[in-house]
């Protein structure tokens, strides 16, 4: 195992290691901080597709292997693996990452050590714990859901909460350390690749609905091991012979609110779909969950970010250095829109083809897909989760907690008034003007508390490139081009937006990533060129 570590640490992109502590006496620059965003925003970014690359060829081949109903036996426990696993780690993934990075800002590695020991060991004993009860009331589920063989399956996910919960605190806990590479590396690529590799050479064994749930323990065990492998070398501390600091009370206060906020998130993005299929037919109910999917795959690019930002965030905050943390929120937030508004433009114009691909039924979906891309539209505009991390990241967790109790009661209420007379469109209406509802209040905290917002004078250059986008698109439909041809348009307004924001002016903070990565570049093509 070890020896696989190694070999992943020789790959070109793990050359540089993440150090252990910055140089004694320094802060990192306004300018170093925003290559570091830009940086670590895009290796997560990567990740998140990697990641997805890797787990739609599994789906697809759990789906004709297993057959439809041994696939949703396995879809159930997977599902519910992932749900008790976050939910048993208790907050504290936002915990270590915020305490994490604070302590290891002001050089106090004891604490940094306490803060990472406590949290692994927290939620590895209430892992075991729901695993236990998992693993008893298997039979009961069983027989609840209708499903044969769902008892065995849940047993044997049972026993993968511990090993999957190590494997998220690990990452995690390198996050603290901005250490984006190594956490990438363990969840979003070591994980699906093995169980990838794992389940294919089970399924050549001649094993089918338990071989594949054996498969994804087994990779969970492998990824496990490696997270710990990483940390201990971002941080060799973590087995040292260091004292460690313990603040477990400081840290529980902290993380269970932001936990409760976490439950509300996952409640909020099945709200809408449970009361739609409580209220209206399964067909509906399947055209709304595809238009929500494809939406929210926009998100990537804000929680990729999300990821850097947030340690930074906690050290610029403990050290009280707000303006750094001013200009890189608004970069950020800059960097968000740019690249996500030409995304939500083209689902809101192509609604109906894009709701297509998935089959002639789900076409009535379309203005469903344009209601909820106008309101994650409207959402990133204004900050988005990056708003809401601010306020966790700097001990506002009670506030952020109290925004998602009042959008899930609102989410609720909206629900049980729009849907009944308007179907998936009230579903849409009702989602959306809950997320609107709770961006302007985290926008009013964050400028009340801290007197920052998320806009600076250069806001305005996506929203003309789009204006230019949504005229080029109404005379292309004139032309009656828009719509034949409408994967070569969408290639077509990309480049045309681009191209209209680079025209309009990069700000420094653009023209130093570009440099940089121009620089970067170039030295690994000097470098090929010049190896023998």
């Amino acid at each position: 195992m070890e020896s696989t570590a190694r070999a992943i640490e020789e790959l070109p992109c793990f050359q540089k290691r993440c150090v252990q502590e910055p140089p004694a006496g320094k802060t990192e620059t306004s300018d170093q901080l925003i290559k570091n965003a830009a940086k670590g925003g895009g290796i997560a970014f990567a990740g998140n597709i990697i990641d997805k690359g890797l787990r739609f060829p599994l789906e697809i081949l759990l789906a004709r292997v297993l057959g439809a109903g041994d696939y949703g036996s396995y879809s159930l426990g997977y599902g519910l693996t992932v749900l008790v696993g976050q939910i048993s780690m208790l907050g504290l993934p936002s915990g270590v990452v915020r305490f994490g990075a604070l302590y290891r800002g002001a050089g106090d590695f004891k604490r940094v050590k306490g803060t990472i020991s406590s949290a692994l060991v927290i939620s590895t004993l209430s892992s075991v714990a729901a695993g236990g009860l998992l693993f008893a009331f298997a039979g009961p589920l069983s027989e609840t859901f209708g499903m044969p063989k769902l008892a065995d399956v849940l047993r044997v996910f049972a026993f993968s909460f511990p090993l999957y919960v190590i494997t998220l605190m690990a990452g995690y806990a390198a996050n603290a350390f901005q250490a984006i590479k190594q956490q990438t590396a363990v969840t979003n690529i070591c994980r699906p690749l093995a169980n990838v590799a794992i389940v294919s050479v089970v399924f050549l064994l001649g094993f089918r609905l338990l071989g594949a749930v054996y498969g994804f323990l087994l990779s969970s065990g492998i990824s496990a091991i490696l997270g710990l492998y990483f940390l201990k070398r971002i941080f060799p501390d973590i087995v040292s012979e260091l004292k460690s600091s313990y603040e477990v009370r400081k840290l529980l206060r902290f993380s269970l609110p932001v936990l409760f906020v976490g439950v509300s998130a996952i409640l909020l993005r099945q709200t809408d779909r449970i009361m739609l299929g409580y209220f209206k037919a399964s067909e509906d109910l399947g055209v709304y969950s595809a238009a929500a999917v494809i939406s929210h795959q926009a998100g990537l690019i804000m929680y990729s970010f999300g990821y850097i930002f947030c340690p930074i965030i906690s050290d610029l905050y403990n050290r009280g250095e707000f303006s750094n943390l001013e200009r890189l929120f608004k970069t950020v937030t800059r960097w968000i829109v740019s690249l996500n508004l030409v995304i939500l433009l083209l689902l809101i114009l192509f609604s109906k083809q894009i709701m297509g691909v998935f089959g002639s039924d789900f076409v009535a979906g379309w203005s469903v897909l344009v209601i909820l891309s106008a309101v994650h539209l409207i959402g990133y505009s204004t900050g988005g989760a990056l708003v809401g991390y601010v306020l966790q990241m700097s001990g506002k967790q009670d506030i952020e907690l109290a925004n998602a109790i009042v959008m899930l009661i609102a989410n609720i209420a909206l629900n049980l008034w729009l849907i009944p007379p308007y179907g998936i469109l009230g579903a849409a209406m009702a989602t959306g003007a809950s997320f609107a509802m709770i961006n302007i209040a985290r926008i009013l905290e964050v400028y009340t508390f801290f007197r920052m917002h998320p806009f600076d004078t250069n806001y305005y250059k996506p929203f003309v490139a789009g204006v230019v986008v949504l005229l080029l698109s109404v005379f292309l439909s004139m032309l009656d081009i828009l719509g034949p041809h409408w994967v070569m348009s969408m290639v077509m307004l990309v480049l045309v937006y681009f191209v209209v924001l680079y025209c309009l002016g990069l700000e420094c903070e653009d023209r130093m990533v570009l440099a940089a990565i121009k620089r970067r570049v170039g030295n690994q093509h000097g470098s090929t060129m010049t190896r023998p």
